[in-house]
C-alpha cells in the first residue's frame, strides 16, 4: 500500500496544528512578558515620579541627617516604598527601613548599579534580590544636583511580588481565551484553505512570469480582499518595474557613453579601496584592463603610493580632495587627482577618482615663466648698456667729441637692438595668440626671394659670400600672407649670412609637388651642434650667445619663422653639421 499523497490543504492543516501549539506557548510567554514589562514600567514610572518628589523634600535637608531621617520615614510611612538617601561617596545618609544607629553599619552603595548611574547624572534602574528584605526589588535612583554638581542620590525601591501575583491571575484567563480562539481559527482555516490555495496558485503562476522578466500577462483576481489588492499591486509593480528597467537601461547607456568618451580618467573604488569600475581613459593612463582589475586594490592597479595617500586623506577627512601627481611611462605626465567621497547613499562606492592630464598646462606655465625671464634679461642688457653710456656722457665724456660720438653710436645701436627686440616680441605674441589675420593672396615666391637677396646685397659682398639661387626664373605660385612670408625668408637668409664663413656659400633651391612647395636655404657656415638642434626654434635660444649679441641677434627670429609657418599650415625643419653648415627647409602646403 503506497504512501497517500498529501496536498496543499493537508499541508496547511498540519502546519496550522504545529503553529497553533507554538502560538499557544508563545501567547503564554508573550503575554506574560508583555504584562510583566508593562507593570514593571508602570511601577518604574511611579517610583521615578516619587523619587523626583522626594528629591525636592530631601535636597534642603542633606546637611541635617536627623531631620532628613525623620522626613524620609514620614514620607515612606503607609507605603511599600523604601527610600534611601546617599551622599556622593556612596555613604547612606538616611533609609526609611533603618534607624540612625543602623546607618553606619550599612554597606557603601556607590557600586550599586542604580546608584552608580545616578552619580553619572543619569536615572539608574535595577531589579535584583534584596538580601536585607529577602525579596526581589525594583530600584530607581536619581541624582540630587546642586549647581550642576552631584550633592547626593535619592533611591526608591518597591517589591515586584505584586507584579508576579497580578500576572498569575491574568495568565489563566488569557490562556483559556487563547485556546478557544485557536480552535476557532483552526476550523475556519480548514474551510478557507481550499479557496485560498486556488487563488494563490493563480498569483504564483503570473509571478513566475514576472521573475523571468515577462511583463505581458496580468493577474486577474475577483473579490475585494487582500489577495485582490496584492494582485492589483503586483500588476502595478510589473508595469512600474518594466518602465523602471527601461529608464535604468537608458541611464546606464548615457552614463556609459559619458564615461567612455571622457578625456579624464575615472576610477571608482570601494570603502576598502578595492577596484569597482573605470573608464577607458583611466585604463590607458595606468595600463590596466577593468576585467582583470576586479577585486584588486587601488595600489595594485595604479602602482602609485601618492594616489593611495591622497585617497586615505580624503576618506579620513570625509571630504573631496584634489592634488597633483607625476607618473612615469613612455612620457612623463602631470595629473590633477580629484578624490570625490560620495557619502553613505552610494553603498558600493567609497570614492571616485578623477584624473585630469595637466601636463600641457604645466608645460605652458613653464614656457611662460621662461619667456618672462628671458624677456626681462634681454631687455635689461641693452637698457643697462644705454644707461651706463649716458651716465658716462653726463659725467664729463660729452666734452670729448670723439668719445661722445663713439658712445652715442653705441647707444644708437643698443636702442635699435632694443627696438628690434620689442618689435619681434610683439610680433611673436600676436602670432601665438592668433591675433594676426593672414590676408592670403597669390604671390610669386621666386620673385620675392630675389627681392630679399637684393636687400642683403651689401652684407653678402662684405663677407664675399657666393649665392647660388636655383629658384631664379622658376614660377613658384602659392597663397599666403605676403608680409609674413617675406619675414620668414628675411630671417632665414639673415641667419645664413650672419653665421656663414668668410667667402662662404648660400644655396637656395625649391621642390614643388602636388602636396605643396618646399624651399631650402643651405649655408656653408659654422653649423649647429646636434644637441642644440632640437631647441633652435625656441624663443631666445642661441647656439653661440657671444656671436649672436655681437651680430645684434635677439634669439626670436627662428621662433617667429616657426609660428608663421604653422599659421600657414606648414612647417620648418633644420639639418646641420657642426663646422660644415646648416640647411633650413620650409614647407607650404598646396
Amino acid at each position: 500500500m503506497g504512501i497517500p499523497r498529501i496536498g496543499f490543504a493537508k499541508h496547511i492543516l498540519v502546519l496550522y496544528g504545529i503553529i497553533f501549539v507554538l502560538v499557544l506557548l508563545m501567547t503564554d510567554w508573550t503575554l506574560s512578558h508583555f504584562l510583566q514589562e508593562r507593570d514593571l514600567l508602570q511601577l518604574q514610572n511611579s517610583l521615578t515620579r516619587e523619587s523626583a518628589l522626594i528629591r525636592e523634600l530631601a535636597s534642603p535637608l542633606l546637611g541635617d541627617q536627623k531631620r532628613l531621617r525623620e522626613q524620609i520615614a514620614k514620607t515612606a510611612l503607609g507605603t511599600d516604598i523604601r527610600i534611601t538617601i546617599i551622599n556622593p561617596e556612596g555613604v547612606v545618609l538616611a533609609d526609611s527601613s533603618a534607624n540612625l544607629e543602623q546607618l553606619p553599619q550599612m554597606d557603601n552603595h556607590a557600586t550599586r548599579p542604580e546608584v552608580s548611574a545616578a552619580l553619572r547624572k543619569e536615572t539608574g534602574i535595577s531589579i535584583r534580590y534584596s538580601m536585607t528584605l529577602k525579596t526581589r526589588m525594583l530600584y530607581v535612583a536619581i541624582p540630587i544636583l546642586d549647581h550642576e554638581k552631584i550633592a547626593g542620590v535619592v533611591r526608591t525601591a518597591m517589591p515586584v511580588t505584586r507584579v508576579d501575583e497580578l500576572l498569575a491571575s491574568v495568565r489563566r484567563s488569557v490562556m483559556f481565551a487563547a485556546i478557544i480562539g485557536i480552535l476557532i481559527v483552526l476550523i475556519a482555516g480548514i474551510l478557507f484553505n481550499h479557496h485560498l490555495a486556488k487563488r494563490i496558485r493563480r498569483i504564483t503562476s503570473v509571478a513566475e512570469r514576472y521573475a523571468r522578466e515577462d511583463w505581458s500577462e496580468k493577474i486577474l483576481m475577483d473579490g475585494r480582499d487582500e489577495l485582490k489588492m496584492l494582485a492589483d499591486t503586483m500588476n502595478q509593480m510589473a508595469s512600474s518595474l518594466s518602465s523602471r528597467i527601461e529608464d535604468l537601461e537608458s541611464e546606464k547607456s548615457k552614463l556609459s557613453g559619458i564615461l567612455l568618451n571622457m578625456n579624464e580618467g575615472v576610477i571608482a573604488i570601494s570603502r576598502r579601496k578595492e577596484f569597482v569600475m573605470a573608464n577607458p581613459a583611466a585604463e590607458k593612463i595606468f595600463g590596466f584592463i577593468s576585467a582583470d582589475a576586479q577585486g584588486k586594490s587601488l595600489i595594485e592597479i595604479t602602482r602609485h603610493p601618492q594616489i593611495e595617500r591622497i585617497v586615505d586623506h580624503a576618506f579620513q577627512e570625509k571630504k573631496n580632495i584634489s592634488d597633483e601627481i607625476q607618473i612615469s611611462g613612455v612620457m612623463k605626465k602631470t595629473l590633477r587627482v580629484s578624490v570625490i567621497v560620495p557619502g553613505t547613499h552610494a553603498r558600493d562606492i567609497g570614492g571616485i577618482l578623477v584624473f585630469h592630464d595637466i601636463t600641457e598646462l604645466r608645460r605652458l606655465e613653464n614656457v611662460r615663466k621662461e619667456f618672462v625671464a628671458n624677456v626681462s634679461h634681454e631687455l635689461r642688457t641693452p637698457l643697462t648698456s644705454i644707461k651706463g653710456f649716458i651716465e658716462t656722457l653726463l659725467g664729463g665724456a660729452l666734452k670729448d667729441s670723439k668719445t661722445s660720438e663713439k658712445f652715442l653710436k653705441i647707444v644708437s645701436e643698443e636702442t635699435d637692438r632694443l627696438g628690434r627686440l620689442v618689435e619681434e616680441i610683439l610680433m611673436l605674441g600676436e602670432i601665438e595668440r592668433g591675433a594676426v589675420l593672414l590676408k592670403k593672396e597669390k604671390m610669386d615666391l621666386s620673385s620675392e626671394l630675389s627681392t630679399i637677396l637684393e636687400r642683403f646685397k651689401t652684407q653678402i659682398q662684405e663677407q664675399k659670400i657666393d649665392v647660388e639661387n636655383r629658384i631664379s626664373g622658376k614660377p613658384l605660385q602659392l597663397f599666403g600672407g605676403k608680409d609674413k612670408i617675406h619675414q620668414v625668408f628675411v630671417n632665414l637668409i639673415d641667419n645664413a649670412i650672419k653665421f656663414n664663413k668668410l667667402e662662404g656659400k648660400i644655396v637656395l633651391s625649391a621642390n614643388q609637388n602636388p602636396e605643396g612647395v618646399t624651399i631650402t636655404i643651405e649655408d656653408a657656415g659654422i653649423g649647429i651642434p646636434e644637441e642644440d638642434q632640437g631647441h633652435i626654434f625656441e624663443r631666445f635660444f642661441r647656439v653661440d650667445k657671444a656671436r649672436s649679441k655681437e651680430l645684434g641677434g635677439t634669439g626670436l627670429g627662428l621662433a617667429i619663422v616657426k609660428h608663421i609657418m604653422e599659421a600657414h599650415g606648414g612647417h620648418v625643419t633644420c639639418q646641420s653639421t657642426l663646422g660644415q653648415g646648416s640647411r633650413f627647409s620650409v614647407f607650404f602646403p598646396a
